[in-house]
């Protein structure tokens, strides 16, 4: 708009030059022959007029000229002359100009004589003399045609190169504002694709100016940063949701799956077994002497230990299986897809990698048991909660029945089974053992000072099937009044008494071995045909009847008082020692009538039943008692290291246990050395 503003002013401007040019020319050549044509016009000489005519229209534009007298009358005229009324010419009195039709400009100028210049033709006062009329005129006239040609090519030229220009100037502008508005558009779209969501945009870097070029690295770098903030923003979010998921359904503690995550597991199970029958097994896991760690170390050292427990456990068990801590030292085995002797394998291998596990804290050494509650998911119960519930009674069983074993719950009758040590081994009875599976073993029985002699207790092991030693307890309590059971306590003592005596041949002379013989109730019922043929095997092997200690539970006497007090008679005249085992408190009185040499107190029972510090005055209590009527206390079943600075201190003689030495075959068995220390 500026531009063609621009041009139209210079078109007029141009223009009316043109027409000012062409008016002052016409002008000046009219104004010219005015003074040259006065003598002609005065003397009236026509032929110099001609000739001064023809020699005006040898200018360029000039197409006619004439020369009128003073009255207005034609005196000389050339070429074709629009004519003139004699009004129109006698009243010129100075230049003038017009335009007739045909395309001319007309120019007249009065033809004034010469003045006078004669001081006495001067007015007084020195004015001049007024001019005197023109004594004629002179007509010129132009033509414009040429003029109005130049008109056009200069409008056209201009036109043309205001074209050009504005051509040129709009090639320009497009390119600066393709340069400048593409990488802002590009700029803008991928801000809107910012906005909408997306955060992978990127914009090319190939602005023409470093200016813009520098706008789209950094947006480039801005969205990059906005993306890996964005993802790790996302990233941390995830695993915020990820670590709250997690926690609301694992233990803290040990990380494994809590009893939220359990329960619906159960409901899961319960649910597939009555829909598509699938075979599973619930192991509900108690630790045993547990307390006395979180008694004796704090809350510190059961937290360790119960991670440890929850390593064990888990390194046990299949990759489909479930194992969840659902609160205190309780754990809970959830067995998909396992068959009833599958289960009681994998209950057993927890049930003894918990028994061998030793824990460590502050230089104290302490060993858990684990009583384990097993249940058959098979449909016949109706909810999770009842299979809890009787899970939960199978442990209780379990606990009961003397710790670290494993109880099944039939659902079918209500009652519960207990497993032995192999939940796969079978007890045989006694009359039907093959002797090459039985095998003997033995634990040390140390002093607790010099002045003591180290004894042994012999233990009968029963081979399973691949070959590793367990108690026949169940076939033992089975055959208890059956004569097997004396043949069985007869065949221990023959092959204990062959050990005994290898052992003291290797050791040397002067070294006398003390070993304790556990009888049956059936031997002490027949306690004549035991002794004597107990003896036949002491000389045999040239052992002294005092190396030999017989051993039988407190509980045997309580049933047994009269027997077992003509065994203890017999047992001295034959020169044998007697131990009175299990004693807790209850049966004390049986002390003082049976007048044994030596009572074992459960000093692992005592702690669990009653606490570390009550366990502890008992101890002292029954120790007491026992050095009053002259009876040897024998701590047993001691399986914490850390109770070895307190038992002598307590009146205890001896100890045995898993923290004193663990048993080990007969054969392979060797005398300590040191006696422990108080």
């Amino acid at each position: 708009m500026i531009t063609c503003a621009v041009t139209v002013l210079f078109l007029i401007s141009g223009t009316r030059a043109l027409d000012e040019g062409l008016r002052e020319r016409g002008i000046g050549i009219a104004s010219f022959l005015a003074p040259a044509a006065e003598y002609g016009v005065i003397t009236g000489n026509r032929a110099s007029l001609g000739s001064l005519l023809q020699a005006a229209l040898g200018q360029r534009d000039v197409v006619a000229a004439a020369v009128y007298g003073s009255e207005g009358r034609v005196l000389a005229v050339s070429g074709r002359l629009t004519p003139l009324d004699n009004a129109q010419i006698v009243v010129v009195r100075r230049t003038q100009d017009y335009f007739p039709e045909g395309g001319r400009l007309a120019v007249v100028v009065p033809v004034q004589p010469a003045p006078l210049d004669l001081d006495d033709l001067l007015l007084p006062g020195g004015a001049p003399a007024a001019s005197s009329a023109p004594v004629g005129w002179v007509h010129v006239e132009m033509d414009t045609h040429p003029l109005t040609q130049r008109k056009t090519e200069v409008v056209l030229s201009t036109i043309f190169l205001v074209a050009f220009g504005l051509a040129l100037t709009a090639t320009l502008a497009l390119r600066l504002a393709r340069s400048v508005g593409e990488p802002v558009a590009r700029l803008v779209e991928a801000v809107t694709q910012i906005a909408g969501g997306r955060l992978d945009v990127t914009v090319q870097d190939s602005a023409s100016s470093d200016e813009l070029r520098a706008l789209e690295t950094g947006f480039n770098a801005m969205a990059r940063s906005i993306e890996d903030a964005h993802k790790t923003l996302q990233a941390k979010v995830d695993a915020a949701t990820a670590q709250l998921a997690h926690q609301a359904l694992h233990d803290p503690l040990t990380d494994l799956p809590n009893r939220r995550a359990f329960e619906q597991a159960l409901e899961e199970a319960v649910a597939s077994s009555r829909r598509a029958g699938d075979n599973c097994v619930l192991c509900f896991i108690d630790l045993d002497r547990f307390k006395i760690v979180n008694d004796s170390c704090g809350h510190a050292a059961g937290d360790e230990l119960l991670r440890h427990i929850a390593r064990i456990v888990r390194l046990r068990v299949r990759n489909e299986d479930m194992v969840c801590r659902v609160g205190g030292d309780e754990f809970a085995l959830l067995l998909r897809r396992c068959q009833g002797g599958d289960a009681q394998r994998i209950a057993e291998s927890l049930r003894e990698a918990v028994a061998s596990y030793r824990f460590q804290w502050d230089g104290k050494h302490f060993s858990v048991g684990a009583s384990i509650g097993l249940i058959r998911i098979d449909g016949s119960l109706d909810s999770a909660s009842d299979v809890l519930a009787a899970a939960d009674m199978a442990c209780y069983a379990a606990k009961k029945n003397g710790r670290n074993r494993i109880v099944e719950h039939d659902p079918a009758s209500g009652s519960n089974t207990e497993h032995e040590a192999r939940s796969d081994f079978t007890p045989v009875p006694v009359g039907s053992l093959v002797r090459d599976r039985l095998m003997l073993h033995a634990q040390a029985v140390l002093p607790l000072c010099g002045s003591e002699e180290p004894l042994l207790e012999v233990l009968l092991r029963l081979a399973d099937d691949e070959g590793r030693p367990h108690p026949p307890q169940a076939s033992l309590h089975q055959f208890a009044l059956s004569g097997t059971a004396v043949d069985l306590d007869d065949w221990v003592a023959s092959h204990a008494c062959a050990s005994i005596a290898r052992h003291q041949r290797e050791i040397g002379r002067g070294v006398t071995l003390s070993f304790g013989l556990n009888l049956s109730e059936a031997s002490i019922l027949d306690a004549a045909t035991y002794l004597a043929q107990l003896g036949n095997h002491l000389r045999r092997h040239a052992l002294l009847p005092r190396q030999v200690l017989l051993e039988f539970p407190i509980s045997i006497a309580e049933q047994q008082p009269e027997a077992s007090i003509k065994l203890v008679e017999a047992a001295r005249r034959a020169g044998h020692r007697v131990a009175l085992e299990r004693v807790d408190g209850n049966k004390v009185g049986y002390l003082s009538e049976l007048r044994p040499d030596y009572i074992k107190i459960s000093f692992k029972g005592l702690v669990e039943a009653y606490g570390l510090e009550a366990g502890y005055r008992l101890s002292q209590a029954l120790c007491g008692m026992a050095a009053v009527l002259g009876i040897n206390a024998i701590a047993s079943e001691v399986e914490e290291a850390f109770w070895l600075d307190s038992l002598a201190d307590l009146g205890f003689s001896h100890a045995q246990g898993r923290a004193i030495a663990l048993p080990q075959a007969i054969e392979e068995w060797r005398l300590p050395v040191p006696p422990l220390p108080i």
